[in-house]
């Protein structure tokens, strides 16, 4: 089943657009695609809420770690386009990146409240060995948000079909 935005339980695997002419690398590409598609509607929640809270949306960094992730040049690409941010992959593998994301993400969120304030800036001085640094090609957002559309719209044509088992 899906695990985010929609949480649809009896979710399955739905590779559309398959033809004659559909090669195995167009099948890998897909699969990259709609991970990144997945991505890109989690990070417009965020945005949502992050905007709802006096924040500028798509401002920052991701910064990513993962074997699939650091060694694939054009998932990096694809994330930074369809994120419109830059794509840093964190150099130390050995460190937990999530994880220290999500307690760098709970200080802040203290702090914050700490203060009383939710609009309280907090920066915290991390060191960050950078391995690579994949920039957003801006000519590809468009598509990518047409993308995202259409994939939402598959996935509620093919869910019903989920549930009918």
């Amino acid at each position: 089943g899906e695990r985010s935005t929609g949480f649809r339980g009896g979710a399955q695997a739905c590779i559309s657009g398959v033809t004659r002419e559909t090669t195995p690398a167009h099948t890998i590409y897909a699969c990259l695609e709609s991970v990144i598609l997945r991505l890109g509607c989690i990070m417009k929640l965020v945005n949502e809420a992050r905007s709802s809270e006096g924040h500028i949306p798509n401002q920052g960094i991701i910064i990513a770690s993962g074997n699939a992730l650091e060694w694939s040049p054009l998932w990096q690409q694809m994330l930074a386009d369809c994120s419109s941010m830059d794509v840093i992959i964190d150099a130390d593998s050995s460190s937990e990146v999530c994880s220290r994301g999500v307690a760098m993400m709970v200080a802040g969120a203290l702090f914050k409240r700490e203060l009383g304030n939710p609009l309280a800036t907090c920066n915290f001085e991390e060191p960050l060995l950078i391995s690579h640094r994949t920039e957003p090609n801006v000519a590809a957002r468009e598509r990518w948000r047409i993308a995202i559309v259409r994939q939402e719209s598959l996935i509620n044509a093919v869910s019903s079909t989920w549930n009918e088992a």
